[in-house]
Formats: structure tokens, C-alpha cells, sequence
């Protein structure tokens, strides 16, 4: 890869998906390797929501599970402190000319937790499961994806040859998240072992005897793995937290030691003396599930799609729920080449010209349908409701009865809520917009067009055209409803941590980004 390419792709630099999207494993022994005990030496981070509703295998997943699936996996590649990507389980790759054929050498002396060693074997298995249609992170690499994978070989036992269908110098960037991560070999053997664990090569290990489903994941140092050196805590533990209020209080009272928190607790956390370390790029959206009329029929139009692009006020929004954040029309953020004032401009709420596409569609007299809320998200939700209604259009929200029912309703509601980190767009696109948000098998020629641009552009003013393209597409669509651009807020206490950083743009901090205070230099 010449350095130009590296260069946009590391701009490039899928997505958090929380809210509706998301929302008791006993044992023994710590699972799948050896691991110390527990000491007081511990990190405890508080999420939204249940990061494994589904169990441990990461490529069930896409990259907003990523802080806490690479606790226990490596990636083949890795995204690097600085926002660029650098070696993982492939200490080097290489593209050929045209970016179709991507060459990776693997690291040696890589122990995974049952014991397997990394091997081109390996690797190639993994990737054989990109077919698996519940694996969403390989959606994009599976036959007919955007990234498919033609073939994948393994000419030695250290080098690995992939050929795509398709330019993808971008896709190194997926390698880098949940799309890389590779699994041991008694999991490829069988794979219900990771509904029970994880069995991965990171610098940790499940202790299941003090995880509890949805409520704590207790994660120790794995002894087999030669980067736990890396990381300065003993034990990690993740706790899902679902309501931001909780979160906060969780951060000041010391349950939690840094946590993902709302906007509008920052004031408080600040005045408890708590930090806050905070990013921009994330458009917070409703993502359209349905696009074919699974669910409701009416949303096969994308007419009456339109119709709810135009009926939600976004200034309003903003106004009564969100000060000092931007409302947004674009579906990718002010910062991107791809945001447009034409866009912005276009989409401006007109409740008229919602009612004559209602009509236009064949629904005079609107229609209803249902939506799933979250904490996070149930007053948002009952604003835009009334938004709706205006139109004629019926949104009747209820809270989700279980993190697995909330988590299940890419497959049986029309839309959900969601905040989507940009820094992988390509990424996002591939294992979120057609992957994971997408199980009922909406497809637009368009939005595909200038995505697969996307992966394959070699150049700035390629990489631009093509994110304006995709940028106005997912808004004409009715695939993304943008709402609002926030501040994304990782509050942390100073007294045991140091600032929490960013890997470049990207807004889920690495893992090794929580330091302990005594290392500071």
C-alpha cells in the first residue's frame, strides 16, 4: 500500500449501537486459559447497555462492542493510539496495485485462551464463517457483500492471502475492529463454547465465576498472552448500566471508575469534580430497520420515508433536550467532506410537504407502527412522536421489556435509535447500515455505489465525491433519520485515572486509553 493510500485511510479512521439496539453465566474457574485472581488492582467501566446480550463471539457483534470484545481478542490488525492502524495478530500487509489482493504476515508466538496457536490455518478458518449470516461483523466479506471476500489462502503457515471482488484499501480499518478479531480453534470446532466465554489471544480472560449476564463481565489477566504486560490493571470489569442518570450517580459514588455519559450530566460530574474527556463526529440518528415492509408495509415507500425525514423537528429537539448540542439534517457529521448544506437545506421540516408524500403513497390518513425506547432514548422518542402526529403519522413508543427483546429489534420493528461514529465509514456502512441493522435484507444500488467508491478511492478528491454521494443518499433514502450531533462524553474519576484519550476520531476509547494515575509521567 502506497502512502498516500495509508494516508486517507487512516482519515478514514463501526459505531456504537446502543440505545434501542441494545440494551447468569456461573463457573467455576476463570474460563478458556489461564488467568491471576482478582486484586485491588481493578478498572471498572460502565456502558449503556449489555455488550454480550448474545454471548462472546465477536463477529456476532459490530464495532460497538469493541472496548469490551478486545479485552479477551486481538484483531489482525490494530487501531493504534493515534487513530492510524498498525500490526495486530499480522505484524505486516501489504495491497497489490489495485487494492484487490491483501497480503498479511502473521506474528509468531500468538497462544490463544484454549491453548490453539495462531496459524494461517487458523485465520483462514475464521474467515470461512463469513457466510454464517449471523455473524454481522462479516456481512460486508460474505458472497455478494460490498467487501466480499472471493477467496482466502494460506499458502504457509505465517501468510495469509485474501482477494477481494472489489478495490479495498479501506477494509484495513475494519481489521482493525471486531471484523479482525480472530477466534481459537476449539471455537471454530464448536462454536456454542463462545455463548459460554470468549476463547480469544487478548490480554484478558473471562472469569466466570463473577460474571452475571447483562449485569457485571469480570475479565482477569490472561498469563498466556504476551501484551497483559501492557495493560497496568489486574482486572477489568464492564457493568452495564442502561439509564445515564444511574451512570452518572455509579461514576460519583465510586461503583464505576469511567463510564460512556449523557450530555446532560456532564454539569453534575464536573461539579463532583469528576473528569470528562469528550469527542465529536457521532450523529445521533433513527435508523430505518425495515426497508421492504416486513414489519410495516408502509415503509417499503420510500415516500412515506421521506415524509418522516420532513416531520421531524430537529431544532425543537435540540432546543428541549439537547442544549449545546447541533441539530443535524446530514447523516454524516459537520466534520466530514461529506456533509452538505444542500442536505441540510433540502430536509428542513416542511409537516405540508410530508402529508402530500403520505399521500402521494397511497396513505392520506397516515398509518402507525411500533418503536422500542431505552432509557437513553424514551424522551427523545416522545418529542418526535408528536412530531409524527402532525404528519399523521402514528409512533406509539414502548420501553423495551428485556436487553435481549431490545437488542432483537433490528429483526421485528421498523426503526431504531442510535449514535453513529463516523471515523469508519466504510466500516459502519458495510457491518452496521448493511449488516447489523439491516437482517431484513433492504438493499439501495446507490448507497452501495458510493460505498464500494468509498473503499476503493485512492485519493482525496475520490474519498470526497464519494462520502457527498453516500451522505445524500442515506438522507434521501429514509435509511438514517439524522437528529442531532453531540459531544461524546467518557467520564472518568481523576483520582485513580488519567485523562481518558481518543484514538484518533474514533469515539470508543481503546482499552490501553484508561491509565492508572501513578503512570503519568
Amino acid at each position: 500500500m502506497n502512502k498516500s493510500t495509508f494516508d486517507w485511510v487512516r482519515r478514514a479512521a463501526a459505531v456504537a449501537v446502543t440505545g434501542t439496539l441494545v440494551v447468569a453465566l456461573a463457573g467455576c474457574s476463570a474460563a478458556g486459559g489461564a488467568g491471576t485472581a482478582a486484586s485491588s488492582s481493578t478498572l471498572t467501566i460502565a456502558q449503556e447497555a449489555d455488550m454480550a446480550p448474545s454471548g462472546f463471539d465477536p463477529l456476532a457483534y459490530s464495532a460497538g462492542q469493541r472496548q469490551m470484545m478486545s479485552a479477551a481478542y486481538n484483531s489482525l490488525l490494530s487501531l493504534q493510539p493515534d487513530g492510524t492502524v498498525g500490526a495486530g495478530l499480522a505484524s505486516e500487509w501489504e495491497f497489490n496495485e489495485d487494492g484487490t489482493v491483501l497480503t498479511l504476515t502473521l506474528a509468531d508466538g500468538v497462544t490463544f485462551s484454549d491453548g490453539s496457536k495462531l496459524s494461517a490455518a487458523l485465520v483462514l478458518a475464521n474467515l470461512e464463517r463469513r457466510s454464517d449470516p449471523a455473524l454481522v461483523a462479516y456481512s460486508g466479506f460474505a458472497p455478494g457483500g460490498d467487501a466480499e471476500m472471493l477467496s482466502v489462502e494460506a499458502p504457509d503457515a505465517s501468510t495469509v492471502v485474501i482477494t477481494f471482488a472489489a478495490p479495498q484499501f479501506a477494509v484495513v480499518q475494519s481489521l482493525a475492529n471486531v471484523a479482525g478479531m480472530i477466534v481459537g480453534q476449539t471455537a471454530i470446532d464448536d462454536a456454542t463454547l463462545l455463548k459460554k466465554a470468549p476463547i480469544g489471544s487478548g490480554p484478558y480472560v473471562l472469569d466466570t465465576a463473577k460474571t452475571v449476564k447483562a449485569s457485571t463481565y469480570t475479565f482477569v489477566r490472561n498469563d498466556a498472552s504476551t501484551e497483559a504486560a501492557d495493560y497496568p490493571f489486574d482486572t477489568v470489569v464492564f457493568r452495564p448500566i442502561n439509564d445515564p442518570q444511574a451512570r452518572a450517580n455509579a461514576l460519583i459514588s465510586g461503583q464505576v471508575d469511567a463510564g460512556v455519559m449523557k450530555s446532560s450530566t456532564v454539569e453534575l460530574l464536573e461539579s463532583k469534580k469528576m473528569g470528562v474527556s469528550q469527542i465529536g463526529g457521532t450523529t445521533v440518528s433513527l435508523i430505518q430497520f425495515d426497508k421492504t415492509g416486513t414489519s410495516v408495509p408502509e415503509m417499503a415507500d420510500e415516500r412515506v420515508r421521506q415524509a418522516i425525514q420532513l416531520s421531524i423537528d430537529r431544532d425543537r429537539l435540540v432546543e428541549l433536550l439537547h442544549v449545546g448540542d447541533t441539530p443535524q439534517r446530514n447523516a454524516l457529521p459537520s466534520a466530514s467532506a461529506g456533509w452538505s448544506e444542500e442536505v441540510d437545506a433540502a430536509w428542513q421540516r416542511d409537516v405540508p410537504k410530508a402529508k402530500a408524500l403520505l399521500a402521494e403513497a397511497g396513505y392520506p390518513n397516515g398509518f402507525s407502527f411500533e418503536m422500542l425506547s431505552s432509557p437513553d432514548s424514551q424522551a427523545d422518542l416522545e418529542l418526535i412522536q408528536k412530531d409524527l402526529a402532525e404528519a399523521g403519522i402514528v409512533m406509539n413508543v414502548r420501553p423495551a421489556a428485556s436487553t435481549q427483546e431490545a437488542f432483537d429489534a433490528v429483526k421485528t420493528t421498523a426503526m431504531g435509535y442510535i449514535p453513529l461514529d463516523w471515523s469508519n465509514t466504510v466500516g459502519l456502512m458495510y457491518g452496521v447500515l448493511f449488516g447489523f441493522a439491516n437482517t431484513q435484507g433492504g438493499d439501495d444500488e446507490q448507497l452501495r455505489a458510493a460505498t464500494g467508491a468509498l473503499a476503493g478511492a485512492q485519493t482525496d478528491d475520490g474519498r470526497d465525491e464519494a462520502l457527498q454521494a453516500l451522505n445524500a443518499r442515506l438522507v434521501e433514502s429514509g435509511w438514517l433519520y439524522p437528529l442531532y450531533e453531540p459531544l461524546l462524553n467518557i467520564g472518568y474519576n481523576p483520582t485513580k485515572l488519567n485523562p481518558v484519550t481518543f484514538a484518533g476520531t474514533d469515539s470508543i476509547p481503546l482499552l490501553s486509553s484508561f491509565t492508572p494515575v501513578e503512570t503519568a509521567k
